[in-house]
């Protein structure tokens, strides 16, 4: 199948309309937990959809950016991306936030936290190749046993 205008505009436009309507619904804390994963996937969808637009258009693009409008929307574009970076850094989500506190808590307040019991993810971790050995925190363990995070809380939480 050859990729044209005829497939990949109506692709670009459904994943961009429910892309932006996830994005919209995340904002405002509508379906929290509900739709991150497919606002993302669909979001690496969508960037595909947008490169196969760029290539199948290259020719009308040019002239457009030859206009002399391309530029002026870098530069805001970049210009509120950065903003929002810096902005995100120095205000974190709340979630992020305690998420950083509690992988930076003396373990066994980790572990009461979570309502867990500590024997049983003691022996969870060491089924799993893991060691708490010298582990003063959720994030000593993953560091002193070169393990991915996310795999360490996962194996923490029984799952």
């Amino acid at each position: 199948m050859k990729i044209t205008r005829k497939y990949v505009t109506p692709f670009l436009s459904l994943v961009f309309l429910v892309v932006g309507f996830s994005g919209l619904l995340m904002f405002f804390h509508l379906a929290d937990g509900y739709l991150e994963v497919v606002h993302e996937v669909l979001g690496l969808f969508f960037v595909l959809c947008a490169i196969f637009h760029i290539v199948l258009n290259w020719k009308a693009l040019k002239i457009h950016f030859g206009k002399g409008v391309f530029l002026p929307a870098l530069f805001a574009v970049a210009v509120i991306s950065v903003l929002l970076i810096l902005e995100e850094r120095r205000n974190p989500p709340i979630d992020l936030a305690m998420m950083d506190k509690l992988v930076r808590a003396p373990v066994n307040d980790t572990f009461r936290a979570l309502q867990v019991d500590s024997a049983r993810v003691v022996k969870r971790l060491e089924e799993n190749g893991l060691s708490l050995d010298g582990a003063e925190t959720l994030e000593d363990i993953w560091v002193k046993n070169r393990a991915d995070p996310e795999e360490v809380i996962n194996i923490v939480l029984g799952r």
